[in-house]
């Protein structure tokens, strides 16, 4: 197996340190959004409490981001972090969501359950409580269970 050279190795290192920090991550997504942020907008928007600091994590993002005329901005390597950086934020929301799948459709399922047996307290029309509304909370339950097939 092939070494490495020193640069790229200093440089990988270099990437990991600055993503491991989750105000620089943040600083990130706040350049990747912006598209041309100055420090003072960087400072006001990030929870990031003072201007040393600030220089600190920018600094840190250099294989990241460059200033021209006064505004930060992504470099082609940023561009693909924080490309990452947004991939792995809808992952997790995919994950959760997935999570929810079971509540999502047994809730929606016991909703139905619950209407058909007021329905037959109530006395209402056989045909609307016994037929329709049964399979319309085969409809809907089945549904719901699919739309989180699609989102996977």
């Amino acid at each position: 197996m092939e070494e490495r050279p020193d640069e790229f190795k200093n440089l990988e290192q270099d990437v990991f340190k600055a993503l491991e920090n989750q105000k620089r991550r943040d600083v990130l997504r706040l350049i990747g959004e912006k598209k041309g942020i100055t420090f003072t907008d960087l400072l006001n928007a990030s929870k990031i409490s003072d201007s040393p600091t600030l220089s600190y994590h920018l600094r840190e993002l250099a294989p990241f981001i460059e200033q021209k005329e006064g505004r930060y901005q992504l470099t082609s390597m940023g561009k693909d972090a924080y490309s990452l950086l947004l991939k792995t934020a809808a992952y997790g929301k995919v994950v959760l969501f997935q999570k929810k799948r079971f509540g999502a459709t047994f809730g929606n399922l016991l909703l139905w359950l619950i209407g058909i047996a007021a329905g037959f307290y109530l006395g209402v029309d056989i045909t609307l409580t016994g037929i329709i509304m049964p399979f319309l909370a085969f409809i809907a339950t089945t549904t719901t269970y699919q739309l989180f097939e699609v989102v996977k």
